[in-house]
């Protein structure tokens, strides 16, 4: 029989906090004024350091005008190995949670990394705008497409700084190739191809006391009520397991996608028809979200999109991608992620691997002709420093981070309904079919996403 050590709400202990953190473009006295001279560093809490959240973290640590002062993490083990990263770089201990609403409470921070599991990104992100934080959030950004009007509404509503914890906007020759695209190097663009890493099988159900140390109660959050096992608490549990994610198709996609968002305006443009195939693992697996995929997205100017998962997407990516293509060779994996763009005179296709294009001379050009210029920082992590600091400059910005989001959910919901969709960015529902607005939200446990 599972046991979970219940956790209290401590909604007692922070009502007066959230009432008074609550009052939307307050810039806190600590970042403005005097007291924003050089000397004066970010306050910085790190929510969830895993391990994707260690990398941040350590990438933080070497973050100029920012301190790492507070850790939250349900795994004792993880908090406390944050702790000895941070006395190690920073010579200082940090105050150590084990839930995040404690550090949020702490009015001296500035603002928090979250690098939790997927289903935790938006409702920790509202009680981190709720509470007067800025924030750095990992990617995929929400667990459902209605999270995602939240999150974007709450954050332009309250003038909170937002980066998407994407990176590869701070990678110069991606930055390099996207100009080329907006200023039209290839031409009138026509269609773009996007693939990123397939998702996968398996996962075991079978029950396991919970570890110690780990509150586990904390860790679903608003996720179903399930049996401890041993891959449930794995980063792959929650990349692939449904009760916490949509899949790769987000998870992975969110990268060359976001490429894409930063190339091109088509997706804005109005309704978008979407259609695809995919194929789903066992439901006996605790790995069953979408595992591999190809959706044709139809933008309403004309261009198409079409995203598949890496394996599907070989036979097309190894006619042009050269590169990627040898370097996937003789091993299991199937060439990453990446996004081409195709226009009228050529196309560029850009990964965090290599970039190729149909003219190789674009790709050594240092800086392209024309005045189309993208928010660029060649160091990710002390771009969302700078722009806490500055509260502008914003370098993966909420809005973006919607647009790559949508086209994941999407695709997903076409593939699911086995027919061609109409979306309309900007009325955010379905036109056809009408039955799919019913699925824009996702039950959760608890109120998690309205404090």
């Amino acid at each position: 029989m599972m046991k979970i050590r219940p956790t209290t709400t401590r909604r007692h202990f922070l009502q007066g906090m959230m009432a008074a953190a609550a009052a939307p473009m307050i810039v806190p006295a600590r970042v403005l004024g005097g007291e924003n001279a050089p000397s004066k560093k970010v306050q910085l809490g790190h929510i969830g350091v895993g391990g994707q959240g260690t990398r941040d973290l350590q990438n933080f640590l070497g973050a100029a005008g920012a301190v790492s002062v507070a850790v939250a993490d349900p795994y004792e083990e993880r908090r406390a190995r944050a702790s000895g990263l941070i006395k190690e770089e920073q010579g200082h201990e940090p105050k150590l949670y084990g839930d995040f609403r404690e550090l949020l409470a702490d009015r001296s921070i500035d603002a928090v990394v979250i690098a939790t599991p997927d289903h935790w990104h938006v409702p920790i992100a509202l009680a981190a705008i709720r509470a007067g934080k800025d924030l750095y959030l990992e990617k995929p950004l929400g667990y459902s497409m209605e999270q995602n009007r939240l999150i974007r509404d709450a954050v332009k509503q309250t003038g909170r700084v937002f980066q998407y914890g994407t990176q590869q906007r701070s990678q110069e020759l991606l930055k390099r190739g996207v100009e080329l695209v907006r200023n039209g190097y290839i031409g009138e663009l026509q269609r773009i191809e996007v693939w990123a890493h397939a998702g996968r099988a398996g996962g075991s159900t079978e029950e396991i006391p919970v570890p110690a140390g780990l509150d586990y109660e904390m860790y679903l959050g608003p996720a179903p009520l399930r049996p401890c096992s041993k891959d449930r608490i794995t980063s792959a549990g929650s990349w692939h397991c449904t009760d916490y994610a949509i899949g790769f198709i987000a998870g992975w996609g969110a990268h060359p996608l976001d490429i894409a968002i930063w190339g091109m305006h088509s997706d804005t443009k109005g309704p978008m028809r979407v259609k695809g195939t995919g194929t789903f693992p066992p439901a006996t697996d605790l790995f069953n979200a979408l595992q591999s995929w190809d959706a044709e997205i139809q933008f309403a100017d004309g261009v198409s999109l079409r995203f598949q998962s890496s394996d599907r997407a070989m036979k097309h990516v190894e006619a042009y991608r050269r590169k990627i293509v040898r370097a996937a060779k003789g091993t299991s994996q199937a060439p990453g992620d990446g996004t081409t763009f195709y226009g009228t005179k050529g196309w560029v296709s850009l990964s965090r691997a290599n970039s190729e294009a149909s003219n190789p001379e674009w790709l050594r050009l240092k800086e392209c002709e024309g005045t189309d210029r993208v928010v660029y920082r060649n160091h990710y992590y002390s771009a969302f420093v700078e722009s806490v600091r500055s509260r502008g400059h914003l370098i993966a910005p909420i809005t973006d981070a919607v647009r790559s989001d949508t086209l994941s959910h999407v695709s997903l919901l076409a593939i699911q309904s086995g027919q061609e969709v109409v979306w309309d960015p900007h009325a955010y529902r379905f036109v056809s079919p009408t039955a799919l607005n019913a699925q824009l939200a996702k039950p959760a446990r608890g109120n998690w996403l309205r404090g």
